[in-house]
């Protein structure tokens, strides 16, 4: 809003319009004002100027309503897709053809439905799937034309091994380096092959050696291995017990009973050296020294079924 006032005694802020005619000369003076403070009620709520005395209804209290809560849920729990960005896509998968009658009820176009079909079968082609199930052709046909080969040499006769890989299960298992040393770890490895792994598992539990503990460890892992991923050491709930113990004579020629042909047993168990953890200096007499180097292992069991071929490590 803009005021003027005229013969004001502002005299700072004064515009003095000279005249020419003989009278006294007009003071003209301009001013402006805000109507209203607009910094005031800064930072403050508007419901701050209603009334205290009547409290709204809060949303707690509005949901201690099982209506309330129950209408409340379902209408937050039912989204709305009107401003989702797979829109498109959700329209498109919508009116596409249905897989089937069975699958999809309100389906009334076969043809439709055989186009789909067609597609589905046309994706998974030998050449469209190669790129996973054949990532190195070449490699393949080079190890088929060499077991060709052996089968011609052989007139087709099957080797111990093979046949014995063909009817027993396996599982090879590593673990990882442990702090010690070649020497120390190959006798806890000696002492449990051979063994039945819970014969194995027993005397790691009471050795008195340090890394006994580590090989039970890994022993439990590879146990709990073969019967997750071989299927191995399902005897007894598949019902493959023999009803008698069968004595079975082992490759050093002693005789054992066997009741359950897949209980798993220890059949190799190796040691592997491993990278060196670190070195520090031996301090000797006459101003010589040495290096000690600290050592790390791994060791690695084979567990195979108590079988008539797999009885080779006892």
């Amino acid at each position: 809003m803009s005021i003027v006032l005229r013969k004001g005694p502002i005299a700072a802020t004064a515009k003095i319009t000279p005249s020419t005619s003989c009278t006294k000369p007009s003071l003209t003076q301009r001013r402006s004002k805000w109507a209203t403070n607009m910094f005031k009620g800064w930072n403050k709520s508007p419901n701050n100027n209603r009334d205290t005395s009547v409290a709204a209804p809060t949303t707690a209290q509005e949901l201690d309503d099982p209506r309330k809560r129950a209408a409340f849920l379902r209408r937050n729990m039912q989204g709305s897709v009107s401003d989702n960005i797979f829109q498109d896509e959700i329209d498109a998968a919508a009116k596409g053809p249905n897989v089937g009658a069975e699958s999809f009820p309100g389906t009334s176009d076969p043809d439709a439905v055989e186009s789909y079909q067609q597609q589905e079968r046309q994706a998974k082609t030998r050449e469209n799937m190669a790129m996973v199930t054949d990532p190195d052709p070449r490699s393949r046909l080079r190890w088929q034309r060499k077991k060709v080969i052996q089968m011609l040499r052989s007139n087709g006769a099957i080797s111990k091994e093979d046949r014995i890989k063909m009817t027993e299960r396996q599982l090879l298992h590593k673990s990882e380096f442990m702090p010690t040393s070649v020497k120390k770890l190959v006798m806890l490895s000696r002492q449990i092959a051979g063994k039945y792994v819970d014969d194995a598992i027993t005397q790691m539990q009471w050795s008195k050696k340090k890394m006994a503990a580590e090989v039970k460890y890994y022993l439990e892992e590879a146990r709990d291995l073969a019967v997750a991923h071989r299927g191995m050491g399902l005897g007894k709930v598949n019902g493959q017990t023999f009803e008698e113990p069968k004595k079975i004579q082992t490759k050093d020629g002693s005789w054992i009973e066997v009741s359950d042909p897949t209980r798993m047993y220890v059949a190799q168990s190796w040691v592997g050296r491993g990278p060196w953890r670190g070195k520090e200096y031996d301090y000797k007499g006459r101003g010589r020294t040495g290096t000690i180097q600290h050592p790390s292992t791994s060791w690695s069991p084979s567990l195979n079924p108590a079988s008539y071929f797999s009885l080779r490590a006892f």
